[in-house]
């Protein structure tokens, strides 16, 4: 009778906890959020969640196959690669709408140079996708029984090389008008919008050190790594990067600790706006921008169950309540 050795058992394991936690970011960030409430930087958050949960599942399935088996030696290097550029790519239109955000004012994608740019940078991942497709490698050993998976230098390499350049600088961008004096996003929401900017600095660089770890891995092995080793390392590495998005997304400790949201505001002439927290879509009020009227302060928690991508609640808000205008028109 066939027995798992301590390695399969392993990632299985290390498979079906990744699933587990998948299914708990996904459901936090979704409970009660009707569908029609989420935009476009919104849904590439809950498309990640998604991506990482299909990689953990098709990983859970090829470790049990993996030895012995061609096949599933095959599709586990090919999984790993599509799944993983594909969670790279949603990582990286995430962080260009954040920039978009932060820097187009009044202005539609469309019509943005730096957002063309920023697409237009994505090409050559797709040269990078080709090579790790062709300079993959997935056999047996002498004996037929352990599958060994994985990339030769000239397919890690850029990837790893294209993945350090493309993040450094979309989080260069991103944190620019932010940090700047001159920006024009001043006034009371600065503060909270440095606290995004740290937060997201922090998410890039774990990011950034998450897949340089797993393709110096590959660099290392040189594409003959065992296919379980591979597989679960790939599955971390997706995980934790979604895990990473799912902190920086998510509301920081000034607003669960005194940055609670006013219930009551007001407008730039000092008159009261009564415009409240959304609670399908988790938007803030404008009290985020320390608009807030002088007297009846109804304090009222965030709802850390709700999606939110922070910095674009904040800027959209300012854009509105200072320009009359919001970013985040096509």
């Amino acid at each position: 009778m066939y027995q798992p050795d301590s390695a399969e058992t392993g990632s299985l394991f290390i498979s079906l906890a990744c699933i587990s936690v998948m299914a708990l970011l996904f459901g936090r960030k979704t409970a009660g959020t009707k569908l029609s409430s989420i935009n476009y930087a919104r849904g590439l958050v809950v498309a990640l969640y998604m991506v990482s949960w299909v990689f953990s599942l098709i990983a859970s399935m090829l470790v049990q196959t993996n030895d012995g088996n061609l096949l599933s030696c095959q599709l586990s290097i090919l999984s790993c690669i599509a799944l993983y550029a594909l969670s790279k790519i949603i990582i990286y239109l995430f962080l260009m709408e954040k920039v978009y955000v932060v820097t187009a004012v009044g202005q539609t994608r469309s019509n943005f140079f730096l957002y063309k740019v920023n697409l237009a940078l994505m090409l050559p991942y797709v040269a990078v996708i080709t090579l790790m497709v062709v300079f993959r490698v997935a056999s047996l050993d002498d004996n037929n029984e352990q599958c060994f998976i994985g990339l030769k230098r000239a397919g890690a390499l850029p990837l790893i090389l294209y993945d350090l350049a493309m993040s450094t600088w979309l989080t260069y961008l991103f944190l620019r008008p932010l940090m700047s004096s001159t920006s024009l996003l001043q006034g009371p929401s600065k503060g909270k919008l440095r606290d995004v900017a740290r937060r997201t600095l922090m998410g890039s660089v774990v990011s950034m050190m998450l897949s340089s770890a797993n393709i110096f891995t590959l660099v290392y092995f040189n594409g003959w790594e065992r296919g379980l080793t591979c597989l679960s390392c790939c599955t971390v590495d997706v995980t934790l990067n979604a895990i990473t998005v799912h902190w920086v997304t998510s509301r920081g400790g000034s607003n669960a600790h005194g940055g609670r949201l006013s219930n009551q505001t007001s407008t730039a002439d000092g008159k009261a706006n009564p415009r409240r927290r959304n609670r399908n879509t988790g938007a803030y009020s404008m009290s985020a921008y320390g608009v807030t009227s002088g007297e009846n302060k109804k304090q009222v928690g965030p709802l850390e169950t709700h999606i939110s991508v922070s910095v674009e609640t904040y800027v959209e808000e300012y854009h509105q309540l200072h320009l009359g205008q919001t970013s985040s028109t096509y």
